[in-house]
């Protein structure tokens, strides 16, 4: 027997009236789509910000009733009352955070997607990390429409985590979404309270002051214990490193931190087996410690160097004609040689 076919139908929620100056003033207006709008006195100089808001909102072309007369949200003109009957988001063509939310209830029902509904916050975590990597690959690159698409991504599994925590009976995306405004209004107090900042420096210096009265924890000890473990190693060593610095433990500049550096090569080089782990740790630390004196993000340095060999080798397979493993070590460093050469005419 053939599955029924499922249709999604969204329910008319009221009918919202609001003065079309003020629509248009509006610096952010969000409204639900459930819902019937009406906007009332449209006169010559609001029908293009009306029409230009509301395109933003649900797509210019869009029906709209100007004083009964249909037309789309783009040819709005002066009328005593603009109706723009609700709209599902199946009907719209362009979206708000609403509709993600709305979806993802969708998909996670009892008869929405099987794999969706399967879902778990064990079985997703990954995801988080490669698509916050994913809008970093895209920012390095400066492509700007794929930013836009993983900024998407990105928020897409945090509302997934949310709607799964729904499901769980542990919070709701609205819970989620006050602690988050909650946090961003007590840590900018030199923005919604009455403390002074006229630079990025002091702006800074009064998050993290309001950050760690809140948690309750001061010190770089503690700044230390807060960093997260999942972050990659690189970045949290900076972070640990960082914090050590402000509380006036650091090397004076790269050149004495280098020489750290060469102590634990030797020592990571001299190491027994069940040291050597540790030590190379302990390298990999100094090399940090080295590059962030210098003003580099040491994440981003080693990525690219990473690209850089995976280039590089691919030139060199290629020049080759074989797998490299097939070379000699001394071709295969012929080969090399000639390939970083290349790079530099």
């Amino acid at each position: 027997m053939a599955a029924e076919k499922r249709t999604y139908r969204e329910i008319k929620t009221g009918t919202l009236t609001v003065d079309a100056k003020a629509f248009a003033a509006a610096e952010d207006f969000y409204y639900d789509t459930r819902s019937e709008l009406k906007i009332t006195d449209v006169g010559e100089s609001d029908a293009q910000a009306v029409a230009d808001k509301l395109s933003q909102l649900v797509g210019a072309d869009a029906e709209v009733c100007c004083d009964g007369r249909k037309t789309r949200i783009a040819d709005i003109v002066p009328c005593k009352e603009a109706a723009l009957a609700p709209l599902s988001f199946l009907d719209k063509k362009r979206h708000d955070f609403a509709d993600l939310i709305r979806i993802m209830r969708r998909l996670c029902a009892e008869d929405g997607c099987e794999w969706d509904k399967a879902q778990t916050h064990e079985s997703i975590r990954a995801n988080a990390v490669e698509e916050a990597y994913e809008l970093v690959e895209a920012i390095n690159n400066k492509d700007v429409p794929n930013i836009r698409e993983e900024c998407g991504d990105v928020m897409l599994q945090s509302v997934f985590h949310c709607r799964i925590a729904e499901k769980n009976g542990e919070f709701t995306v609205s819970d989620a979404l006050t602690e988050l405004c909650e946090k961003l209004i007590q840590r900018h107090p030199h923005v919604f309270g009455d403390v002074v900042a006229t630079n990025p420096e002091e702006s800074l210096s009064s998050w993290e002051a309001a950050k760690a009265k809140e948690k309750g924890a001061y010190g770089a000890v503690a700044k230390m214990k807060r960093t997260a473990k999942a972050l990659p190693a690189v970045e949290r060593a900076v972070k640990v490193q960082k914090a050590a610095k402000k509380a006036g433990f650091d090397f004076a500049n790269a050149d004495d931190a280098a020489k750290k550096v060469g102590e634990e090569l030797a020592e990571c080089l001299s190491a027994s087996d069940t040291e050597r782990e540790m030590e190379c740790g302990d390298l990999l630390f100094a090399a940090v410690n080295v590059i962030r004196l210098l003003g580099i993000d040491p994440e981003t340095a080693l990525s690219r160097s990473v690209a850089k060999f995976v280039s590089r080798f691919e030139r060199l397979e290629a020049a080759a004609g074989v797998p490299v493993g097939e070379l000699t070590p001394e071709r295969a460093d012929e080969l090399w040689e000639a390939v970083k050469a290349d790079e530099n005419r």
